[in-house]
């Protein structure tokens, strides 16, 4: 596997922190990839270690997740997708990239979206990966308790909450209705990568909520008819919405670091066939 190193980099509100391959003399755009959540780049690491057999990655902690500071305080307003967007194009200035492959999924997903259709000169092709489409009780459900804020508190139940919803969102879909029907068909990953995914957890434990009230206020479908990249997506209710998409069946749907590495290699070759096709 290609080597990753962990760095930072300095915008306006504090510093990011970015997971980045050697940078191959390939002539080709580096490829950033933005992670879901709750979580942060750390889980997409074997995916990144895979694509950057043949390109450059480059993943960051969006904003308040990770090892990356937090959103600023707003007095009268909570952040939006397009200011998470807004500070990964601030972080790609930072590092000189004026343009780049872009791959999101679910929360990545959206700031990739945004950022695909403000600033469509930053992006040469597209990857989405779960793009969920949510509406009525539905979305006010997820909206409510997907994602809830969590207050750290000195008894520690903060800490059993998070391990509890990091369980669940392996066992279940949505992970808060605990029913036969909403069970996943994957078995717990090792107890060993759980520990990481939940260290990522509480690390952003006081700040993911502000995403996801982003994620969930997003006008995601006038956003997808407004794509102009190039753009490999997965899901039908998004491939029928974003102009001129293909379709992606991707050979991996659980998380990078808690799947099969054969997925994971796979679904890479897949996105470096759609980059060079």
């Amino acid at each position: 596997m290609a080597q990753l190193k962990r760095a930072f980099a300095d915008i306006e509100e504090g510093q990011v922190h970015y997971w980045v391959s050697k940078q191959p003399n390939d002539g080709h755009p580096p490829v950033l990839v933005l992670h879901p959540g709750p979580g942060s780049a750390r889980i997409q690491v074997p995916l990144l270690e895979a694509l950057a057999e043949k390109r450059t990655v480059i993943a960051p902690d969006l904003m308040g997740m990770g090892d990356s500071a937090p959103p600023p305080r707003h007095e009268s307003a909570q952040p939006g997708i397009d200011y998470y967007a807004d500070a990964v194009l601030r972080f790609l200035d930072t590092l000189g990239i004026d343009k780049c492959d872009v791959y999101g999924s679910s929360l990545g997903g959206r700031v990739a979206i945004d950022i695909a259709v403000c600033r469509p000169e930053r992006v040469r092709r597209l990857m989405l990966g779960m793009v969920r489409i949510m509406k009525g009780q539905n979305l006010s459900d997820m909206a409510a308790k997907h994602a809830p804020k969590v207050t750290p508190d000195q008894d520690g139940e903060y800490a059993t909450f998070l391990w509890s919803r990091l369980r669940d969102l392996y066992t279940y879909f949505p992970w808060f209705k605990r029913k036969a029907e909403n069970m996943r068909k994957t078995k717990l990953p090792p107890a060993e990568l759980m520990h990481i995914a939940y260290i990522e957890q509480v690390k952003m434990a006081a700040t993911q909520h502000l995403a996801f009230a982003a994620y969930y206020r997003y006008p995601i479908e006038d956003k997808l008819r407004q794509i102009k990249a190039k753009t490999f997506v997965r899901g039908e209710e998004a491939l029928a919405l974003i102009p001129d998409a293909t379709e992606w069946i991707p050979k991996l749907t659980g998380d990078p670091l808690t799947s099969d590495p054969k997925d994971v290699k796979a679904h890479a070759h897949q996105m470096l066939d759609f980059l060079d096709g």
